[in-house]
């Protein structure tokens, strides 16, 4: 086509035909503007939409209004409900992918009474920013409000539950009865079969909780019965009405090393329980008992002469060695025991308490250091497990079964009682009973043939004469026998006067030096008398000269 032509069909063409073009080009433009000015669309999941009316429920802010719900529907699967919103473009940015919203209507509960206004203006949804930076058009309505907002400082802590009362959503956090706290989560957890729960501690009060730290729940009303009467404590309204959770550190213990955020904490149903469950530190043993473990629970003491340092954690352990439970992989059919030995129970600095423990362990298990079982209770047949020095034992060494050390055990209490009667009994089975009972027999033979003749003996007539004659003999005897010791005191008091320094002594002394002088004087006479007899009436002869002999 030329030039002319081209000019000259261009000519053909009406002005008219530019309106539509003109037209539709500026609609498009308005609908993009509009949809520029309109904001973000975002769609929220809900179980249902009771009090949410399209083109009038609200999305707020700190009670700012950022959007309006404009359109509702089921969900393809019909168990649940879609909400569509439009969000004012100035707030795109608050749509983070932890943002939390929920549905703000009146509410009672510990903290007061909420949401009053909206029974005039009616129901609006809260929405919570949240700090991540990544932005989404989903999001899922909370079931209840988000006590705790994201600018809200503080740490979040976790707690698990397998005793303790449920608790709701809302609960109360105290510190020696004063508030720094609440329960921001709470679900059951059908795996384990414990309750778990989210905390939050607002700042700066997240300082006080340490490593030994211990949470238990705390009723509205405590109850002591004592000498001095029954004391009855309430607490707020809030605790009486919801209860509450309680943390402390342990009595006379210093405060721990602080956790980081998010650190699991076991709640106990009571402060005494919680006392039990505190012992963080501590090493596991696996006891194999040659013996009957009826009455052994889990949580049974674990103690050594009577001082506890531990517990009992699994009876039976659960231990799998080659495939098949720990008791039925051996031919022994031992059944084992897991205990764990408590550091916190030896003493306070746990770190010392270990390296000591660690430190003297192979000492005592030479010594004859083994574990047994003791009855704790004999109503209830209840036992425990006791550690204790047995001189007489070989030296003990640590085994290794599975991933536990084996701590030696020895048998005591019943078993070892039957041990040894069942001893005892071995040896009388092998006492030769018979040939002893022949014998018995014949010497109660010979004593009931003794007895009779005894029985003769003493029925015969002069038998009993010659009882009657001893009698009389021994009368007689007795009295010859009082004589004599009549006898015997005059001759005692006659001795008495001659002893050394009486009177009576003296004067023997005297008479017996006379008597000596005498003697003396006399000696002359009495030689005389016997060389000349007459010499009383002649003259005593001289003696003759003597005659000298002769040489011859």
């Amino acid at each position: 086509m030329t030039e002319s032509a081209t000019i000259q069909a261009a000519k053909k063409i009406s002005p008219i035909w530019l309106i539509p073009l003109l037209a539709l080009f500026v609609g498009a433009w308005m609908l993009l503007q509009y949809q520029l000015d309109k904001g973000q669309t975002i769609y929220i999941k809900m179980a249902n939409a009771e009090g949410i009316v399209a083109g009038k429920t609200e999305i707020k802010v700190r009670s700012v209004k950022i959007g309006v719900v404009d359109a509702i529907r089921l969900g393809d699967s019909r168990d649940h409900v879609i909400v569509r919103a439009q969000i004012d473009k100035h707030y795109d940015s608050l749509l983070t992918e932890d943002a939390k919203i929920w549905v703000v209507r009146p509410r009672i509960d510990e903290t007061g009474v909420s949401g009053f206004s909206t029974l005039l203006s009616g129901v609006y949804l809260e929405f919570s920013p949240g700090e991540s930076k990544r932005t989404v058009i989903r999001f899922d309505l909370l079931d209840e409000p988000a006590l705790i907002g994201n600018d809200v400082e503080g740490a979040r802590f976790k707690l698990s539950s397998r005793n303790a009362e449920v608790l709701e959503v809302g609960t109360g956090v105290y510190y020696k009865g004063y508030k720094i706290g609440q329960i921001e989560t709470a679900h059951f957890d059908w795996d384990k079969q414990q309750m778990r729960y989210g905390l939050f501690i607002n700042a700066p009060y997240e300082n006080l909780v340490t490593l030994n730290t211990v949470f238990w729940v705390q009723s509205g009303i405590e109850v002591d019965l004592s000498a001095d009467g029954i004391s009855v404590k309430t607490g707020s309204l809030s605790k009486l009405i919801k209860g509450g959770i309680s943390l402390g550190i342990p009595d006379g213990d210093a405060p721990g090393p602080l956790v980081s955020e998010g650190h699991t904490f076991s709640l106990s149903e009571s402060y005494n329980a919680a006392l039990e469950q505190r012992f963080y530190d501590f090493e596991h043993y696996l006891i194999q008992f040659e013996q009957s473990i009826r009455g052994l629970r889990e949580g049974a003491p674990v103690e050594y002469r009577g001082m506890r340092i531990g517990t009992v954690e699994q009876v039976p352990a659960q231990v799998l060695i080659d495939g098949a439970p720990a008791h039925f992989s051996d031919s022994s059919v031992s059944v084992p025991v897991l205990i764990r030995v408590e550091f916190g129970r030896l003493y306070r600095d746990t770190q010392m308490a270990r390296e000591y423990w660690s430190n003297s362990l192979q000492g005592w298990l030479n010594q004859g250091l083994r574990a047994s079982l003791k009855p704790g209770n004999l109503l209830t047949g209840a036992v425990y497990v006791d550690l204790d020095m047995y001189p007489d034992m070989e030296p003990g060494v640590l085994g290794k079964r599975g991933d536990f050390t084996v701590f030696p055990s020895t048998s005591s209490g019943i078993s070892a009682l039957a041990n040894q009667v069942n001893d005892v009994l071995n040896k009388v089975k092998n006492l030769q009973i018979e040939s002893s009972l022949e014998q018995f027999e014949q010497t109660m033979a010979n004593y009931e043939a003794l007895a009779t003749d005894m029985r003769t003996f003493m029925n015969d007539p002069s038998t009993r004469t010659l009882a009657t004659d001893i009698s009389k003999d021994m009368a007689d005897i007795s009295q010859s026998m009082r004589q004599f010791e009549e006898s015997m005191e005059q001759f005692e008091i006659t001795m008495a006067s001659f002893q050394n320094g009486s009177q009576m002594y003296q004067e023997m002394q005297s008479t017996l030096e006379q008597v000596r002088r005498l003697m003396d004087e006399l000696q002359p006479l009495s030689r005389g008398l016997n060389e000349q007899p007459n010499m009383l009436i002649f003259d005593k002869e001289l003696a003759k000269d003597p005659t000298p002999r002769s040489k011859d």
